[in-house]
């Protein structure tokens, strides 16, 4: 008799630990959909700053297409929360969603790469402490992993690779070389400006 007690106490006690978890996990993950949210209204920012101001239809596109990535990573977190039946008070944090200062002072193409870069490691930070968070859940770690890490670290490798290629022109080439990466992403990502101003 007094082994189903120990058995339902440590059963109960577990039951406490593993809401507590999941609390703390949800909230991460709330938090993350913000970012997730936010950084996607930062890119689209960035697409409408270069694609009208600067007339760099490349860039516009390329930053158009890592918002709506970011966009749709946002949504697919939202479902695996609600599929996992996480408890949240609020699914968007309440500061709600930010424009960075530092973007809208950008006007520099190599400024803007490396603004939408530091704030997708800012955002790979959070995925990476979320994944943390969710140390005893595999089934968490597997979907942040798979689904926003691997994203994340992709994104990365991009916006690196178009900054170092700035980077290393020389600074009377460094115009051509911008104009030449732009025609470069045009072509690989098409004129996605007339899919937001038409």
């Amino acid at each position: 008799m007094q082994v189903f007690y120990i058995l339902g106490f440590i059963i109960s006690l577990s039951t406490c630990i593993q809401a507590t978890l999941d609390a703390k996990v949800g909230k991460c993950l709330s938090d993350l959909t913000t970012k997730e949210i936010t950084i996607s209204h930062n890119y689209l920012q960035l697409s409408s700053k270069f694609g009208t101001a600067n007339a760099y239809p490349g860039f516009s596109s390329l930053f158009t297409k890592l918002s709506d990535e970011d966009s749709h990573k946002s949504h697919e977190l939202v479902k695996f929360i609600a599929l996992r039946k996480f408890k949240l008070d609020r699914l968007i944090s309440k500061d709600g969603i930010k424009i960075h200062n530092d973007l809208t002072g950008t006007f520099d193409i190599r400024e803007g790469l490396k603004e939408a870069r530091k704030q997708n490691k800012d955002l790979w930070k959070e995925v990476t402490g979320c994944h943390d968070a969710a140390d005893k859940d595999a089934n968490v770690q597997d979907y942040l992993e798979s689904h926003l890490l691997d994203h994340h670290i992709e994104i990365d490798k991009l916006l690196a690779d178009l900054e170092h290629r700035i980077d290393d022109a020389r600074d009377t080439d460094k115009k051509l070389i911008t104009f030449m990466i732009d025609e470069e992403l045009l072509e690989t990502y098409g004129d996605r400006r007339k899919d937001i101003f038409s």
